[in-house]
This record gives structure tokens, sequence and C-alpha cells, in this order.
């Protein structure tokens, strides 16, 4: 069986979308490594029960600032070095360091292990990639989960920039291309003729849940946002407005890392808005397998996208699939991917107009009036989430273009 490297600028547990393609791989027999490195303090502790599951797989590189510390801030210094200097020269691989603190480590290992094909999640893990595959004589793939040079206002930004040039520079020397939402796909196709990407959803294995008939209960309607962090700028402080003019009593569950500042400035808005403090609870992050079986135990999931860049906008989270596949009705700001979303899967829940709060509550107030039939959505979205929208179906997809990658030989 073929070996497989996968390179990423970020920690397993904070890339679950790379470690359903690993564990994929490893299933059906091929050897696998994967080159990351430190990104947050939080999800260390979840990384080991990661690594446990397929060990001498995860190899890390570049250092952190808790027991490698050297190596840690030599990385950030460089990278921090090389960003100033992309503005004046393009060569001796300033660009490449620029854009991830650990791409010279992640390509000494990449080139060291021989492999067939390499597969790159993350822009910044890209130039290894390709590096490495040219020096190895193998394959690469690349999975877009965001639109990298889309996340920037102005196309003067130091930072667009930068990722344009390595857009640019390194898709076209990929052998695949895997996009997480279908807008992404299409966007990125517009701008770089040479790709032809493949659309593979952000959803997760299935779990076998046995749904709450909270419609026959008087407990408080139940709101879920996740996010590796929560913070500003992602709606929050829409639903916690629109929770003011529910005709029922409501509760906010935040799951995700929080910053003091951030969990302050949330409680603020919820007591400018005359929601009690009691109604907002915040949970600990937790592994990324457990979050479906979470969000089971609430009624409504908040897809809270503000639209601020035009990655955002065309962007389709794990979060919407979550809230389908954990049985929850969903509400969804009117970005283009969840519009697009609503259009193919209508029945799964509303869209307001985002950053409208008379539009959120409205939305809310169909589900806290109509209980019953709240709980029929919820059946609903939890029987597409056991039939078609699950890592069982896109897998088979992502086993294909590895598949046929492998065996394309040039």
């Amino acid at each position: 069986m073929k070996n497989i490297t996968f390179i990423t600028t970020g920690q397993p547990t904070t890339n679950p979308r790379l470690v359903k393609e690993a564990e994929t791989l490893i299933g059906l027999g091929y050897r696998v490594k994967v080159i990351c490195c430190f990104y947050q303090s939080w999800a260390q502790k979840f990384d080991q029960e990661i690594i446990s599951r397929n060990k001498n797989v995860y190899i890390y590189c570049g250092g952190d600032p808790e027991v490698h510390r050297a190596a840690y801030f030599k990385t950030r210094i460089r990278q921090k070095i090389c960003s100033l200097l992309f503005g004046f020269t393009k060569a001796l691989g300033v660009p490449e360091n620029a854009i991830s603190r650990t791409h010279a480590e992640a390509l000494h290992l990449a080139k060291k292990i021989k492999t067939d094909l390499y597969i790159a999640h993350n822009l910044g893990a890209l130039p290894a990639a390709v590096i490495a595959a040219r020096y190895n004589n193998a394959k690469v793939g690349y999975d877009a989960e965001d639109m990298h040079s889309g996340q920037f206002v102005s196309n003067k930004d130091g930072m667009y920039l930068l990722n344009k040039y390595i857009e640019e520079k390194y898709f076209a020397q990929t052998d695949y291309f895997t996009a997480a939402s279908p807008l992404i796909a299409k966007n990125y196709q517009n701008m770089y003729s040479c790709l032809n990407p493949v659309v593979i959803n952000n959803v997760f294995p299935k779990t076998k849940l046995t749904l709450n008939l909270n419609y026959k209960t008087d407990r408080p309607l139940k709101l879920f946002w996740f996010s590796q962090t929560v913070g500003g700028d992602r709606g929050l402080e829409i639903i916690i407005a629109a929770m003011s003019l529910i005709s029922k009593p409501t509760e906010l569950h935040l799951l995700g890392s929080c910053l003091p500042a951030d969990k302050q400035h949330i409680l603020k808005s919820a007591k400018d808005n005359g929601i009690h403090e009691n109604q907002i609870y915040f949970h600990r992050p937790i592994a990324a397998g457990d979050v479906i079986k979470l969000a089971a135990r609430f009624d409504i999931g908040m897809a809270t996208e503000t639209a601020s860049s035009l990655n955002r906008d065309i962007c389709l989270t794990n979060k919407i699939f979550t809230y389908v596949q954990a049985g929850l009705a969903v509400i969804a700001s009117d970005t283009q991917a969840q519009e697009l979303f609503l259009e193919q899967y209508p029945d799964s829940g509303n869209l307001y107009h985002k950053n409208e709060v008379q539009s959120m509550a409205n939305c809310i107030n169909q589900y806290a009036e109509n209980p019953e039939s709240l709980y029929r959505i919820r059946e609903l979205n939890y029987g597409l989430g056991q039939t078609t929208l699950n890592w069982e179906t896109e897998s088979k997809i992502f086993r294909n273009i590895v598949e046929q990658t492998l065996n394309n030989v040039q």
C-alpha cells in the first residue's frame, strides 16, 4: 500500500477535517503520516486522544510556547521578519516562511518521508507539500477549507498580497483540489482556470442519538452556537438582542475557547438587552467527536456568519452540518453559502437577514410558538444526517479522488 503524508499549519484538534481524511486512509490500509504544529493551547490535551488512536502518525514541528519555547519563538521571529521582507523580495523562501511559521521545519520533515502523495491542509502548508513532492517525485493534493485570498477587504492589504502570491505560485502545481463549499470551489475555479475543484462537505461521522421530546415540556428554548473561539464579529450580539424579543424563556449556549474580556463583553451585551446572565451559558472546548452529542441537548443551532469578507460569505462551516447531524433546527444568516444550502435543504431551517435583530427574532419565534413543528424539523434533520449529510458519504468522494490521483501515473 502507498504512503501518504498530510501537512498542516495547525494541530489535529483544530483541523478535524484533516483527521477524518487521515483516519479514512489509515482504515483503507495506507501508510499515513501527518506533519503538524502548535496552534492553540486549549487544543493540546485533546490532541493526545487523537494521537493515541493512531500512534506514530502525527509529527509535530516548530516548538510550542510551553515546552519547546526556543524553537517556537525562533519560528515566530522568522515569520515576522519574512512578513516584513515580503514587500521587498520574493526570493530565499521569504513568502513561504511569511505565510507559515513552520514552513522550513515541515519541508525538512516532508522531504525525509518517502511519500507517494502529499496533502496540504491550509494555504500555509501548500508550499512545503509542493516542494517536497517535487523532491520525491510525488503527487500533491490540496484542501481549501477557506478561500484564503478572499479573507481580506482590501486587495492592497499586505496579507492579501501574500496569500494571493502563494495561490498563484502553487495552485497550478497541485494534482487534485478539494473545497469545503460549492461557492469556494466556484470562486477558485473562476479565478484559476487550471483548477477543477471537487466539493467535500464539512460533515462528521454518523452519531446515534435519541432526540428528547422537548416540545412536551415547558422548559426554556435552548439556542446553541459553537466555534473554536467565542468572541466578537461572530453574530453573537445579534442573537442576544433577538432573545429580548422572544415569546418564551430562552437560553443561549456557547461552546468554545473564550477569553475573559470576550466573556465580559457578551455578558454586558446581555445586560444591555435585558437578558439575565443566567440565560447565557459558556461551555469549555471539547473533543470534536463529542460536539454532536453535546449539540443534541439543545433545540436550535445558530449559524450567524456576518459575511465580513468574501470568504465568510461563501464558506460553509461545520456548524450548519453539525446542527443537522445533531437533530437541531437551523437558523442561518443569509450569506451566499448558507442561502444556497437552505435552497437545497429548505426544510432544515430558516434564513434571517444578517445583522437584523428583528429578522432573527422572527425566525426564533416561529419555533418558540410552534414547538411540535420544531420537533418535526429536528427529526427531519437528524434523518438527513443519518442518510446523506455524513462523513460516510463524503469519504467515498475523498477516497475516489486519492485513488484516481495515485493511479494517474505520468
